[in-house]
């Protein structure tokens, strides 16, 4: 039977179980489906935006939101906030020992039949794209634009930052393809190696600028998460709002059910308090937490980062599923919470988590904790909680 044949309803249920690709292709076989097809596929487009922070892709993020049809699909506004892996005002020196510019120099000497191609005119355009995002991250245009997207996207619930796109994903990112096609080379670097703390501080600038649209704009959303797969952390400390603009953006959060929250080590002792200042404000309603200490990447092994009172006094009432990752914390924190937390806890995960304090350098478990190992699997059992997840738990140093 021809797929054209079916009732709609029948054929919008097929289009949800088709990946983007193979649904534009389905699309494209005639006419009739072409048309009946065109909400699903605005729906399953549009959901999901990414954008990265070049003017470029903030106008095109802006022309989006204008568009009847689309801009009612918009669930995520995700932001991409460093380009180039971090690598900023890298001299022309080491810009040109770059894989992706070595590669790209190969192919031009091969489309040109000579040896001598020079790299300079790659490195004009480098610059003058990591200007324009450098000038886009501090923009008070950048921060008009968003707020004005986030008003338009009425059905907006979850919004972020995000990885670069690398290549083979298949992402859509707007502003991605343009500047691709400027560069005439793809910015693809090692992710094991990269100058994390330049590129937290773009993560800070991007952070700060989200906030500012929100506070600006009023929405309120559900979901809200500082990095992607490659955790690289935020600095609340860091962030370039007033303390009266600091309330506000807590106020925008009031309501918030999921966090993925990655902090970034060396912003932790300034302003300490916001950590806790943010979980007391979405504690009522949340019921993901997410909370590591970037940087992380899974070739470089990390001491976790002490934390002694992330989670006392925090009225939790919701949470359901925590994931933790390379931090430390005290046994009695932990216990503390996992008992405030049972009554609804359902998913525990940690990763990479310390729980050392040893009262004598040369015993590696001390005395008083020999016993206590088992406690977290009795306060979880005991508890409603169905699953727990144990990777790499350490209970000496």
């Amino acid at each position: 039977m021809p797929i054209i044949s079916l009732p709609v309803e029948l054929v919008t249920e097929i289009c949800t179980h088709l990946g983007i690709p193979a649904l534009h292709a389905l699309r494209l076989t005639c006419r009739s489906l072409f048309i009946t097809t065109a909400d699903t596929c605005r729906r399953r487009t549009f959901r999901h935006i990414c954008v990265l922070l070049t003017t470029d892709g903030l106008h095109r993020l802006s022309e989006l939101s204008m568009q009847e049809g689309i801009c009612e699909h918009v669930e995520s506004l995700m932001v991409v906030p460093e380009l180039f892996n971090g690598e900023y005002n890298a001299p022309y020196s080491t810009f040109s020992r770059w894989d992706c510019i070595q590669g790209a120099l190969g192919r031009s000497q091969q489309e040109q039949d000579s040896e001598q191609v020079d790299g300079k005119a790659y490195y004009a355009v480098y610059e003058a794209a990591m200007a324009d995002h450098q000038h886009a991250l501090t923009s008070a245009t950048s921060i008009i634009l968003l707020q004005d997207c986030l008003r338009r996207f009425v059905n907006l619930s979850s919004v972020g930052l995000q990885d670069c796109p690398t290549a083979g994903t298949g992402d859509t990112c707007l502003g991605w393809r343009r500047l691709r096609a400027q560069l005439g080379f793809y910015p693809d670097f090692e992710r094991e190696r990269f100058p994390h703390k330049q590129i937290a501080r773009e993560h800070d600038l991007a952070f700060s600028l989200l906030a500012e649209a929100l506070i600006a704009s009023g929405r309120k959303v559900k979901r809200l998460s500082t990095c992607g797969s490659h955790c690289y952390g935020v600095g609340l400390g860091r962030m370039q709002l007033t303390p009266e603009a600091w309330a506000s953006f807590l106020s925008c959060l009031k309501g918030l059910s999921h966090l993925h929250f990655c902090h970034e080590s060396s912003a932790i002792s300034s302003h300490p308090e916001r950590l806790c200042e943010l979980l007391a404000a979405v504690a009522p309603s949340l019921e993901t937490l997410r909370y590591q200490i970037g940087p992380y990447t899974s070739s470089i092994y990390r001491e976790p980062f002490r934390v002694r009172e992330l989670f006392q006094g925090i009225p939790f009432q919701r949470l359901q599923t925590v994931r933790l990752r390379l931090i430390e914390l005290p046994m009695d924190t932990l216990e503390q919470f996992l008992r405030a937390v049972s009554p609804t806890l359902q998913i525990l995960t940690l990763r990479a988590i310390s729980l050392a304090e040893p009262d004598d350098p040369s015993d590696p478990l001390p005395k008083t904790w020999r016993s206590r190992p088992s406690t977290i699997g009795g306060v979880f059992w005991s508890s409603s909680a169905m699953s727990l997840t144990c990777n790499s738990l350490y209970y000496g140093r």
